[in-house]
């Protein structure tokens, strides 16, 4: 026969006790409220005031929807000029805030369209950039939707194949369906992606990607075009995976892998468009897998590959800076943002007020273990005069590494008035110099060596340009030949 155990009278009050204390915290809130003396300081008599459990862990702090952070409320206070980049809400208007917020709800990701399928509208288009309204992606298929095809260009005009840029896509990767089509094959519902897009269709990135998409973006900004301007929202790289090499085994050990290349630093993008969200080859399969349809509200696409197959003596990337008009001040928005970003002045300089100094970078590629680099000798000969010239009061030299930290480049390539180095891609940085009436770039050759990248960017932004080939140097016009005519020293 089991004995009961007895409790005794000190354990009954411990489990009474601790029933009790399990009771009133686990209805903190309420009991508060009961047990709360109202005269006491720091406890609200107002019943629709924040209380109990609230009050006790935040205490009477008041959220400032103004401040995000201790480093918001400090930067505040310490500028408060129009350089200012930090976001102020009571300082933007409710039009602004449309155009930068949209007004999209959280039900507005899909769309029923029932026979009534959405028409593709084509905007903007040069070889290999194009703006287009209503693109549908299905099963990784980009879709043209039209009944009247001979008003768009052809798709080799638009896009290359994903495998060889030197071809015209395949039926699997773009196709052109009449609105009957479609309905067939798309059915009457999907997903819709709001606002603008960017889509990089390359498999190998450019350093003028970025560049490029915003050039053929501003070609709404201007005061002839009916179609509204709002910036991109996000940007695709269909056929650029996050990171290099094959996918580790998820079973076996933890690698770090390296992020693919896209053209351009990861911070860049942050800095200079912080509103653009980065897709890669995984985002867009994803959408490919889910099996249903999706429709771009706006695509802006960049195919270097299709631009190489229509450009005779410009490169690739330059096809929108010819082909499309723009504002006369369309990069610099974003100019401006990097050069905010970096707390550097983002104004244009003037040097005949005779109060700045010419301020001037060498980018040096000598710690670089690939590509050009100048000779030892060659190298030292310019650090010695770049020294002697930064001992005159009329001059601010900087000597920063293509291989350094990014932000000590951009900082410095910001606040530039002249940018030197030899060709490569740190120099695609240069775009992004303070403007003068006197900013130019000087880019440095190997023997045999010439291309026009750098020098085609940058006058398209009205800097001056000079190439250097050994004791040669070359003031070539703007897109006048295929081959800059150089003057011997």
């Amino acid at each position: 026969m089991t004995r009961l155990y007895s409790l005794s009278r000190r354990e009954i009050t411990l489990v009474l006790f601790s029933l009790i204390i399990f009771l009133v915290f686990y209805n903190f809130d309420a009991t508060s409220h009961f047990f709360a003396n109202l005269n006491l300081p720091g406890i609200s008599s107002n019943p629709t005031a924040d209380g109990g459990l609230d009050m006790d862990i935040y205490g009477d702090w008041v959220s400032d929807e103004r401040r995000i952070s201790s480093i918001h409320e400090q930067q505040e206070k310490e500028d408060t000029s129009e350089g200012d980049i930090w976001l102020k809400t009571d300082r933007i208007p409710e039009a602004q805030k449309q155009v930068i917020f949209g007004n999209i709800g959280v039900n507005d990701g899909f769309m029923h369209w029932g026979t009534d399928m959405p028409e593709t509208r084509i905007v903007k288009h040069v070889a290999g950039f194009s703006i287009m309204d209503n693109v549908i992606m299905c099963n990784g298929t980009i879709f043209i939707v039209t009944d009247s095809p001979s008003s768009f260009p052809s798709l080799g005009s638009i896009a290359s194949s994903a495998d060889n840029s030197h071809e015209d896509p395949l039926p699997g990767e773009w196709d052109m369906l009449s609105i009957e089509q479609a309905r067939n094959i798309l059915g009457s519902y999907g997903g819709l992606i709001q606002g603008t897009s960017w889509l990089s269709y390359d498999a190998i990135p450019s350093n003028y990607t970025l560049f490029s998409l915003w050039r053929t973006h501003s070609s709404l900004d201007t005061l002839t075009s009916p179609d509204p301007f709002h910036p991109p929202r996000r940007l695709f790289f269909p056929n650029i995976p996050t990171y290099k090499g094959k996918q580790p085994d998820l079973n076996g050990p933890i690698i770090r892998r390296q992020r693919s290349d896209s053209g351009f630093h990861p911070y860049l993008p942050k800095a200079a468009f912080p509103l653009l969200g980065l897709m890669y080859k995984e985002d867009w399969e994803d959408y490919a897998l889910m099996e249903v349809p999706f429709v771009f509200e706006r695509l802006v696409v960049a195919d270097f590959g299709a631009a190489a197959r229509s450009a005779n003596d410009v490169p690739p990337f330059a096809l929108p800076l010819v082909g499309l008009d723009a504002s006369k001040e369309w990069w610099e928005p974003i100019r401006q943002n990097l050069a905010k970003f970096l707390h550097v002045d983002h104004r244009a300089q003037n040097l005949n007020s005779g109060q700045e100094k010419t301020v001037v970078t060498y980018i040096s590629r000598q710690d670089a273990t690939t590509g050009s680099r100048l000779r030892r000798a060659d190298h030292d000969a310019l650090v010695n005069a770049l020294e002697t010239l930064h001992e005159s009061n009329d001059f601010e030299v900087n000597i920063v590494s293509s291989e350094g930290p990014w932000s000590e480049r951009l900082s410095a390539v910001a606040q530039s008035n002249v940018v030197m180095g030899v060709y490569g891609d740190s120099l695609a940085d240069s775009v992004f110099m303070r403007p003068s009436g006197h900013s130019a770039l000087m880019e440095f050759f190997p023997s045999d060596v010439f291309t026009r990248d750098a020098e085609t960017a940058v006058r398209s932004l009205g800097i001056r340009y000079i190439a250097w080939w050994n004791d040669r140097y070359a003031l070539s016009l703007y897109f006048s030949s295929p081959k800059p005519y150089f003057i011997h020293l």
